[in-house]
């Protein structure tokens, strides 16, 4: 039976597991099983060298295509493999990420969540059904590695697709309002490993019926966004849900530029920065928009901090041939996870 290794202090143990010469992830990650000590260790002291801290790729996703395809700058440091193939199944679509985790899906209504820097994931048990006929799933993930090691996937109701028989103003599915003024969720924790329910009551009137949203082919493959305790996700019909895990309550926000009386033309992309949540909107008549999601008064509002017309952009940013030569000379890599050899 191997010994506790407690003949070095714990604060210079430390600094030799975290220098990434020396170990990179996927090998930190490993340490765990030398003993009890180490693991301690490493969950309370090193947990966000378990995470990569810069951008390795960009994970895209095809209608066309089964699995998630990977798009990649060189780095000198650990290679990540955009195929996930340590996974046990064929190959995987990214659906959410969250602070370095990845929340993907293998086409058979299985989950993972997986940390592409260490390799380690873990399979999701089936999800449950919804609580509500002729409604599904959209599935997100919330993680921040600063305040617990554990995660959290949720399962938001999304309304499916109307059929031209169920557009009908009589159907009862439809007359509900909207939101609803508490909603129960499916969640799985981490810690537990289960799937439980959790009721969110509303914050603020309901702005509408089901019948009036209109429904949003996209809305639920967009991504979500975890930030201050909440989580931040797009909903039919123009509006942002922001989903408060301290008091249970959620909110919805009117997403900027969503024209209430042409309908929900426009695509709307989040992200998150060092201020908060951000939206990026790409309009054909107005260019590209990045908003800040305003928090800090007692009124919630979008803030325009950047306002870009592409075409004069690209003008710019192409004005010279050597300025064109140099950006082409850099080099990404692309792996072609669809069509392997």
């Amino acid at each position: 039976m191997a010994t506790e290794p407690s003949a070095l202090p714990e604060d210079l143990q430390a600094e030799v597991l975290r220098r990434p010469t020396l170990l990179p992830p996927h090998v930190l990650a490993a340490t765990r099983q030398v003993c009890k000590a180490w693991r301690y260790l490493v969950d309370a002291r090193l947990r966000g060298h378990l995470l990569s801290r810069s951008v390795r790729g960009i994970f895209i996703n095809y209608d066309e295509l089964n699995f998630s395809e990977f798009f990649s700058r060189p780095s000198t440091g650990p290679m990540i493999c955009g195929g996930l193939d340590f996974l046990p199944c064929d190959g995987v679509k990214v659906t959410d990420h969250c602070n370095g985790l990845l929340l993907c899906g293998d086409g058979g209504e299985r989950d993972y969540v997986v940390n592409p820097a260490t390799r380690r994931w873990a399979r999701l048990p089936p999800r449950p059904r919804p609580r509500k006929r002729g409604f599904g799933h959209s599935a997100y993930l919330a993680f921040d590695p600063a305040v617990s090691p554990d995660y959290k996937v949720f399962l938001i109701p999304r309304l499916l697709v109307p059929s031209a028989s169920r557009k009908s103003d009589n159907n009862p599915l439809l007359q509900p309002e909207w939101p609803p003024a508490s909603c129960v969720l499916h969640a799985f924790f981490s810690k537990a490993r289960t799937w439980d329910g959790m009721t969110f009551f509303r914050e603020g009137k309901a702005v509408g019926i089901l019948a009036t949203m209109d429904s949003n082919l996209w809305y639920g493959s967009y991504h979500a966004v975890y930030w201050g305790g909440a989580l931040y996700f797009n909903c039919q019909h123009g509006y942002l849900t922001r989903m408060s895990f301290s008091n249970h309550t959620y909110t919805v926000l009117r997403l900027p530029g969503a024209d209430e009386f042409e309908g929900y033309r426009n695509h709307h992309y989040r992200g998150r920065s060092l201020r908060g949540v951000y939206c990026a909107q790409n309009n054909s008549r107005l260019g590209l928009q990045l908003w800040h999601l305003d928090e800090s008064r007692d009124r919630t509002e979008w803030v325009l901090v950047h306002d870009i017309e592409l075409e004069t952009f690209a003008r710019k940013f192409h004005a010279s041939e050597e300025d064109h030569a140099q950006q082409t000379r850099k080099r990404w890599i692309f792996q072609d996870i669809n069509y392997l050899p």
